[in-house]
Order: structure tokens, then sequence, then C-alpha cells
């Protein structure tokens, strides 16, 4: 067993990730970070920020929002939560870029649970750079679940190599390229190819390509109330945007016709009330919880092409309308 842990970490430290962790997400993860380099480098300033789950991936077409004439960046990822959001808001504040206005744009299932920080390849890595060690710090400030609170704690002090967080989060993935080797040259393809990908399509990506579904969403195995950490990082979201002059909006994804009516009516109350916790946080909320037909989805959690249409036409719709509210918002907010 000795040997093989000591094995295992020096495939660890010396593969290239790309090579060990499973392609798709990887390489998605990747293009994120490449994004937010090319952000900090060019100091950009445009005029709507998205950061979003993967049902913005997936529905919030950011070619279609630049087309209508909207100067739009978008950092949404598969499984991301809303404290994912903040934390990369939080770098590229830091670095230098100025939107005028930060759409969170997710699903309910986020709403609710706090995403993915550090369970999921692509996501644990999303806290980088030089506000790093702050991140992990607030994610033990905010989570109220003991084992991570201390495992995040650890990681704002030593970082995620040395508190051997990286290590334990990559098991299963070194695990499956040392039983079979072949894997990783598998993967190391994949990841490159989704990597460059997902950055020709500047974040824009479907998931499900099915003419529709009646299954139901992630949503489906959710229990509990609204995480902590949503709230503590929606707040922090609003703070940012008062203190550099942005507005802060948040766009709630859509849901099919099966899920509204089959999942357990709480989510959809729960959701309704983390949309008033915004709105007493002075984030403009653009709309309700609402449907598509179960046609317009390609699996049972995000839309297909038909969808993603429907979608960003009334996100733009919505966006054009509250446009001027927003601006009064920021001023009145600084």
């Amino acid at each position: 067993m000795a040997g093989g842990v000591v094995l295992a970490l020096a495939a660890a430290s010396l593969a290239p990730e790309s090579w060990i962790h499973t392609a798709p997400e990887y390489g998605m993860a990747e293009a994120f970070e490449d994004h937010i380099e090319k952000a900090c480098a060019g100091q950009l300033a445009p005029g709507v920020l998205i950061i979003g789950d993967s049902r913005a991936v997936a529905g919030l077409s950011v070619e279609s929002v630049r087309a209508a004439g909207i100067d739009a960046e978008k950092f949404a990822l598969g499984g991301a939560g809303i404290f994912a959001g903040w934390a990369t808001l939080d770098r590229l504040i830091d670095c230098g870029v100025r939107p005028k206005t930060v759409l969170m744009a997710y699903g309910t299932v986020h709403m609710l649970d706090a995403g993915a920080v550090m369970d999921r390849t692509m996501n644990y890595d999303v806290p980088k750079g030089p506000r790093a060690g702050h991140v992990y710090a607030m994610a033990s400030e905010w989570e109220d679940r003991t084992a991570r609170k201390l495992t995040y704690k650890a990681a704002s002090i030593a970082g995620t190599e040395a508190s051997l967080m990286d290590f334990v989060l990559m098991r299963p993935a070194l695990r499956n390229v040392l039983e079979r080797p072949p894997h990783a040259l598998e993967n190391h393809t994949i990841n490159e190819r989704e990597r460059a990908k997902f950055t020709a399509s500047a974040g824009d990506r479907y998931y499900g390509l099915a003419d529709g579904t009646n299954e139901l969403p992630d949503e489906a195995t959710f229990e509990g109330g609204i995480r902590t950490m949503n709230i503590r990082a929606s707040e922090a979201i609003a703070a940012l945007g008062r203190e550099h002059g942005f507005s802060v909006q948040f766009y709630i994804m859509p849901v099919s016709e099966t899920a509204k009516a089959e999942l357990n009516p709480r989510i959809f109350e729960l959701a309704e009330d983390f949309r008033g916790e915004l709105q007493k946080m002075r984030i403009g909320v653009l709309n309700d919880v609402w449907t598509l037909p179960d046609a317009d989805f390609g699996d049972p959690s995000h839309v297909n092409a038909k969808g993603r249409a429907k979608v960003t036409a009334d996100f733009l719709k919505r966006f054009a309308g509250d446009a001027s509210l927003a601006k009064n918002d920021a001023s009145e907010l600084r």
C-alpha cells in the first residue's frame, strides 16, 4: 500500500495534469484559466461580464450577445457555483478587469447548493493566482460543513499541494491512468482538443444534444436548504460592485416543463427565497424561475440549440429593459 501511495505521489508531481484528469472537463478548465489570464493581461472592461455554471455555458450564448451589440465576456464553467463565480470575479477585479455590469447566470440547483469548489477536477482549481489564499480563507469562513471548513483553512495557509488536497482529489484519476495507461494519452488528446474548442467558442458549449428529454435534472437529488456559502458569496459580489462601480444582475436559467412538474416543489420555494435575498443585496434579478418545453433540452439539465436561442433572446430582452435601472443602481451604491 505504501508503495502505491509513493508511486501515485510521484505520478501526481511529475505528470502533466492534462494526462491525468478525465476529459473533457479538464480541457474546459484550462481554457477557462487561459481566458482569465488573457483578460487580466488586457485589463478588459466589458459591458457585461458573465459568471455562471454549466447551464450558462450551454444556454447563454456570448457570441449572440456580442452580435446584439453588447461587449460581453463569459466566465462560466460546469459545476461552478456562486462561490466559484465570486472567486473568479475577485481575481479579475484584482488584476484590473473593470466590467460595467456583472451578470450572475445560474440554474436553480446552484441558487441552493454551493456547487463544486474542490470536489471536481475542473473547479477545485478555480482559486488560483495571488488571491488563492484569500479565496480558500473565505471558503473556510463561509462553509458550514466542518470537514470542508478545516480543509479549506489548511489550503489557505499551506496551499493545495503542501496540504495534500491536490493529491487526495486526484487519486481517482491517478488510479485510472495507473491501471490503464492508454487512458493518459486519450485524456491528453481530448483535453487539448476541448481546450481549443472552448476557447474558440468564447465559452459557449453544448452538453446534451438530444432533441428533448423527460428525465429530471440535478435538483432531483438535492437535500437541505440554501447553503450559507451562496448567501455570503453573493454578498461579496454585491460588495465588489459597490466598491468598483458596476451593477450586478442575476438571471435564472430555465428548467424543463417535466422538471417543474415533477421535482419537489420545495426546490422552487427555496429558489424564490434566495431570489428575495438577492434583492435585499440590491442585486437586480431579471426573471423568475421559468420553464421551456422538454423538446428544448439536450439532457435533463442543459438546453439544446433550440433552447439556447430562446434563452439568449429572453435574456437580451430583459437586459435591454433593465439597463437604465442597472446603471442608476450602480451610481447609487458607489
